[in-house]
């Protein structure tokens, strides 16, 4: 799967960032990233479906729906002044050890990335390859400017 609307291929700056999305999954053993505004318009989006272990689809699903719903509202929160850079959600399964873990981490102006992965990623490998790809990810919103689309006063 490589975006939740097909239709925004079309435009040129969402195939480069689909693009980027699917070069970090061949480096990075990842389950899926996802770029969007913080007011929680998904501008791109790609997953590699095949290595997510059954039954923890459903969970990643809904906790990566989650933060993208309240991003914008979690950000405030968490940082009054604007700086927040990132933060790791983990997630533990049933017998409380840790199953998969979730990077929320501000990528360019208003727009977002989060990026799951399973625990047994090297945390170091896949926060400097973010780093790369949030640099890609200036540069291409830099020439296009995404626009909010609810933004709250």
């Amino acid at each position: 799967m490589s975006t939740l609307h097909e239709d925004t291929h079309e435009i040129p700056p969402v195939r480069t960032i689909v693009s980027k999305l699917r070069e970090f999954t061949t480096r990075v053993p990842v389950w899926g990233l996802t770029v969007f505004t913080i007011d929680g318009y998904v501008i791109a989006h790609h997953a590699t479906t095949n290595n997510i272990p059954q039954g923890v689809e459903m969970a990643i699903s809904s906790m990566s729906a989650g933060l993208i719903a309240i991003a914008e509202d979690f950000i405030r929160l968490v940082d009054a002044k604007k700086r927040f850079k990132e933060i790791v959600v983990d997630s533990e399964d049933t017998d409380g050890a840790p199953a998969f873990s979730v990077i929320l981490r501000h990528a360019a102006e208003n727009v977002m990335l989060a990026c799951i992965f399973p625990r047994t990623t090297q945390l170091g490998l896949i926060t400097f390859e973010m780093d790369l790809l949030c640099n890609d990810i200036v540069e291409i919103v830099g020439q296009w400017d995404p626009k909010l689309h609810m933004m709250k006063q």
